[in-house]
């Protein structure tokens, strides 16, 4: 079995310690409409980009799978010329965004059939992102909080997708929501669960929700570590050992959902005019630290010392990091 990459397929023995949720970058629509857009000189974004992926590669890390959605500014050429500079594995995906607020799934492709978005799926998996050649190695399907009606199209469509293609899919979920729609679509679909990781379950306060996820063969994703203020580290690390103790280790994905750097020259939120001043000097700079600003070594620099307090071995740690993602990414 072999791996896709933006530089081709790669064989299990080369992916390494593999983080399953990360970014180089991610732009929302609208964002190359604006005069003060941030987004660097190619260069610069490939050095930028490449210092992290060195980080990186120092701590173990060779693989790195990027599962930007296609409209959130997805360039895999870019991916291409990082992993060419770095070395280090990357992963490119297929698959749109959520519903919700029009943060994704383009009006055209709401209007379609989830055969037809599937068949746009395949086509990029089977024959390359646009004229690139680079083909993605995972399939992304999302979901807002409430799920709506077009995500609904959309799970159907990377399920269909991946029982032809064989690729696995990684998910969003909003706030931790929609777990029971994201795994019945896919159980309607016919897919092993094992090649389907349930992502962004860091919020989630229902242990028996967990427990539903993993008991069922799916993976459960821990994957916005670091994002503290949406809720403390230690809850994920709370939350990860009990279900080492309860005998899932082998269905856990640690990553971080983090950026290389952030190209929005403004916050992704609304901000009342009362509250300016207060949101862009005590909120915005930690907001803009957790997505993008610390180095991407914070799951192994803060968040691995927090398992170890609890009593998790650095066997277990590395296991989780590559035994773990190989057979998700892999079926093996």
């Amino acid at each position: 079995m072999t791996l896709m990459t933006v530089r081709g397929p790669i064989e299990a023995e080369a992916m390494g310690q593999v983080l399953l949720h990360e970014h180089v970058r991610v732009a929302f629509p609208g964002w190359d409409l604006e005069a003060k857009s941030r987004l660097k000189p190619r260069d610069e974004e490939i050095s930028t980009s490449v210092e992290r992926m060195e980080q990186l590669l120092a701590h173990g890390v060779r693989t790195f799978v990027d599962p930007c959605p296609m409209e959130l500014g997805r360039d895999v050429t870019l991916l291409r010329a990082i992993s060419e500079q770095s070395g280090m594995n990357i992963v490119c995906s297929t698959g749109f965004y959520y519903e919700e607020d029009g943060q994704g799934i383009p009006f055209y492709w709401r209007t379609r059939w989830p055969e037809e978005v599937a068949e746009l799926y395949l086509r990029e998996i089977t024959e390359g992102v646009g004229d690139t050649g680079i083909r993605p190695g995972v399939i992304k399907a999302s979901t807002s909080n409430p799920v709506g009606r077009h995500d609904r199209k959309m799970l159907v469509a990377a399920g269909l997708a991946s029982r032809e293609s064989g690729l696995p899919i990684i998910t969003h979920t909003t706030h931790s929501g929609g777990v029971m729609d994201q795994i019945q679509a896919f159980d309607a679909a016919g897919l092993d669960p094992s090649r389907c990781l349930i992502g962004h379950q860091d919020q989630q306060e229902d242990y028996a929700l967990l427990l539903e996820i993993v008991r069922r063969d799916f993976f459960v994703g821990f994957d916005r570590i670091g994002m503290n203020r949406q809720v403390p580290d230690a809850h994920r690390a709370d939350l990860v050992v009990r279900l080492i103790d309860d005998g899932f280790q082998h269905r856990i994905a640690l990553s971080q959902d983090h950026m290389c750097y952030d190209p929005h020259p403004r916050p992704l939120y609304w901000i009342p005019r009362d509250r300016e001043e207060e949101i862009m000097t005590q909120i915005h700079p930690v907001h803009e630290w957790e997505i993008a600003g610390r180095p991407h070594t914070h799951l192994m620099t803060d968040f691995f010392p927090l398992l170890r307090e609890r009593g998790v071995s650095d066997e277990q740690i590395v296991s989780i990091m590559t035994d773990n993602p190989r057979r998700f990414l892999l079926g093996a």
